[in-house]
């Protein structure tokens, strides 16, 4: 007998041994795997929100679009932002919404989110295709955006939620004709408020106007040649901003905040990149009347620069990034 001989072991009838993972292979294969996601996850977030903020550069240059549309057909005159219901003289009882008007008004495509008219708030439903969204914006679901935020900055969550106008218990304007489209982006728009600085020459007029109740004194302020809003008078397209990420139509000119004391723009959105250290500022869109759409950092927009009003960061700024019909150079 040969001690080289290969010893089998006795086979049982009816047992077939199978090769099988040991319980260390398996750990140095889960191990592997986690070590690979940790190392390409924030390269896929990072790419995520790269094509979220895109996507809202796309959006915005859609409507800015539309809006050059709208005033080419109705003379160069440039939309209202806002009309609260039953403003005197304007003609609109349930108000007007810029949004609603342009898609009304076949300027661009955009989902409704009632049925039908008469509709209640609870009929609203959502569609997350909507142009007038962005898509990192905060979602429908978490309620739309405080109109006066108490105590807000860029990115607080009532500046990155959507606004529907004239869509409120109080003002069932939307509701009561079946149309409305959310909006998480505003037109460059200040509220109608003669003797401050708006109207009619002042160093605060923004390229369009937002007719509350509130600010909207008689005689009726819709018919003021001072509110009236022209094409024309935009000399720097590429400059000029036409659309902005924010929830409040009266988005500019605020006073400053409590909880971050430098900062004196607090409705701004700021959605995109990463934050500052702070937490209170990031990076935003910007639509020019140009139709071009660029990303900047809030931070500078928010904070009052050398020379600036003592309630105002972007009266500071006469190139590049212009807000005021006055800042035009």
């Amino acid at each position: 007998m040969s001690f080289n001989a290969h010893i089998r072991p006795a086979r049982c009838p009816g047992f077939t041994f199978t090769a099988a993972f040991t319980l260390v292979e398996l750990l140095v294969v889960i191990g592997i795997i986690a070590l690979l996601i940790a190392i390409l996850l924030p390269a896929l977030q990072s790419a995520r929100h790269q094509a979220a903020t895109v996507q809202c550069a796309s959006n915005m240059h859609q409507i800015a679009v539309a809006v050059l549309m709208y005033t080419d057909q109705n003379k160069g005159n440039l939309p209202p932002a806002y009309i609260a219901p039953n403003v005197a003289g304007s003609g609109y009882p349930n108000g007007w919404w810029w949004p609603t008007e342009l898609m009304k008004q076949n300027f661009i495509k955009a989902p409704n989110v009632y049925d039908a008219p008469n509709s209640a708030l609870s009929d609203r439903k959502f569609n997350r295709t909507n142009v007038f969204r962005c898509p990192e914006g905060i979602d429908e679901d978490n309620g739309s955006g405080g109109l006066n935020p108490v105590d807000a900055y860029p990115t607080h969550s009532d500046n990155n939620k959507f606004s529907l106008a004239n869509d409120t218990a109080a003002f069932l304007g939307a509701a009561t004709e079946g149309v409305g489209i959310p909006s998480w982006y505003q037109l460059n728009s200040r509220a109608t408020q003669p003797g401050s600085g708006e109207w009619p020459a002042g160093g605060k007029v923004c390229a369009f106007v937002a007719f509350d109740n509130a600010n909207s004194p008689l005689p009726a302020a819709f018919g003021r040649p001072g509110f009236q809003r022209k094409l024309s008078r935009i000399k720097h397209a590429g400059e000029f901003v036409m659309v902005v990420e924010a929830a409040n139509y009266n988005w500019v000119d605020q006073k400053v905040s409590t909880t971050f004391p430098y900062i004196y723009l607090k409705r701004l959105g700021a959605r995109h990149g990463k934050k500052t250290a702070d937490g209170a500022n990031a990076w935003t869109n910007f639509a020019f009347f140009d139709g071009h759409v660029a990303l900047y950092p809030t931070e500078p927009y928010s904070k009052k620069q050398v020379g600036g009003g003592t309630d105002n960061a972007l009266i500071d700024y006469w190139t590049g990034t212009i807000f005021y019909l006055k800042n035009q150079r």
